[in-house]
């Protein structure tokens, strides 16, 4: 005998639900605590680093915004909304967006750290590896979309 057709449920026969447990992060003191450490931590390096020349600060900022989302969602909101950190992040979290004067910085920063390093130690291989690197990374970053102008 067939068994009679199970009724459709509203996800749909091809698409699965979840159960409820799964569509909430775990909010345990233990899962949660641990993202909202690093979160801080890497917030607060990138602040610290935004007063200090030739520091990186927005990427430790997109950590920070990347710890929050799976800790404290609504430190992230508060980190995004932020008048003078958000746009970089907000852009970042739009594709990939770099601004141009991000991009300029950035590789400005690069290259003085790479001659900084050239100055001091020569053109040791550790340093012609760094400066290689660090090539690469300033060409990749050159290759992200700017901004959408609104």
């Amino acid at each position: 005998m067939a068994e009679p057709p199970t009724p459709r449920t509203e996800a749909g026969p091809s698409e699965p639900t979840a159960p409820p447990s799964a569509a909430m992060p775990d909010s345990t003191p233990l899962r949660v605590w641990p993202w909202r450490v690093l979160g801080l931590s890497c917030v607060s390096i990138g602040v610290i680093n935004a007063f200090i020349p030739l520091l990186p600060s927005t990427v430790f900022l997109l950590i920070g915004a990347w710890a929050f989302s799976r800790g404290a969602p609504h430190w992230r909101e508060r980190l995004m909304a932020h008048p003078r950190f958000g746009a970089p992040l907000r852009n970042w979290a739009d594709g990939g967006r770099v601004s141009k004067r991000g991009k300029r910085l950035a590789a400005g920063g690069m290259a003085a750290s790479v001659a900084i390093s050239l100055w001091i130690y020569g053109p040791t291989v550790p340093v012609l590896a760094v400066a290689a690197g660090l090539a690469g990374l300033a060409t990749w970053l050159w290759t992200r979309p700017e901004p959408r102008v609104e």
